[in-house]
């Protein structure tokens, strides 16, 4: 196993990532907040099963770097594109949670869907803020909003996840602070982009099959807003699992898992 693999990107920020197993490449992107360690219930299971694991810690995130330049979502596609090149990676499998979906999104944007294969995209919109034209965004954001829930002055979402299973928990805290206490002060920049950007026009040009995951029990997304995403790519299946929130990697590791492998076999 290869931990704490560095990539420099163009932009000279120092990327940090992990690389497991060997056979068809996974790469994994995490969301908002979070790190590679975010997928653990997947990479032994996935690596077992004669999987190349890679998992990124986003720029601003984990062990990377977290420079004041770069905070956009655009920057975020380009690094992981440059990630994907500099391991001359092909076909790849490419997932990724929340703002990290978003992150897939961007580099389709800039380089379409050469060097992948399929494509999972778990509990988010391809625009999250809400308005009188859109209302599948974040729930209760809203532009007059978005400044404000950007600096944490101002929720966002609806309720609250259910709780962690134990095991989860164990492993990454019970969740009562916002994003387990990362540090949102090197990241404002980031978080208003990511808010504010629309990625809507790229989805019918993502022509690979695509996944679209959520939990029916997320504090922040409508189940019907994750259908209408699903209907804009060229071939697309949509799940939910019943009792996950925004997190179905964690709430349910087994079922997301086994349904991860039919999908990646084309069995789904």
């Amino acid at each position: 196993m290869a931990k704490d693999q560095l990539l420099i990107t163009s932009d000279n920020a120092k990327i940090f990532y992990d690389d497991e197993g060997a056979g068809p490449p996974i790469v994994f992107v995490h969301g908002y907040g979070s790190d590679a360690n975010y997928w653990h219930f997947q990479t032994s299971y996935l690596v077992a099963r004669g999987y190349r694991v890679i998992s990124l810690d986003q720029r601003l995130h984990g062990r990377s770097d977290k420079p004041q330049f770069g905070q956009r979502m655009s920057r975020l596609g380009l690094d992981l594109h440059e990630l994907i090149i500099s391991l001359d990676l092909k076909d790849v499998i490419l997932v990724g949670h929340s703002m990290g979906a978003n992150t897939c999104l961007a580099m389709f944007s800039l380089f379409g869907t050469d060097g992948v294969s399929k494509f999972v995209s778990v509990d988010q919109s391809p625009r999250l803020v809400n308005d009188n034209s859109w209302g599948w965004g974040i729930k209760n954001v809203y532009w007059e909003s978005v400044w404000d829930q950007a600096n944490f002055v101002r929720p966002f979402g609806e309720g609250r996840d259910p709780p962690r299973p134990a095991r989860v928990k164990e492993l990454f805290g019970d969740g009562e602070d916002a994003f387990d206490g990362f540090d949102h002060t090197v990241a404002t920049a980031l978080l208003l982009n990511h808010l504010v950007c629309d990625w809507r026009d790229v989805l019918p040009f993502v022509n690979i099959p695509v996944w679209v995951v959520t939990g029916r029990k997320t504090p922040y997304y409508h189940y019907e807003g994750m259908e209408w995403m699903a209907a804009q790519f060229p071939q697309a299946t949509i799940t939910s699992f019943e009792h996950s929130g925004h997190e179905p990697a964690w709430y349910e590791p087994e079922a997301f898992n086994e349904a991860l492998m039919l999908f990646i076999q084309g069995r789904e």
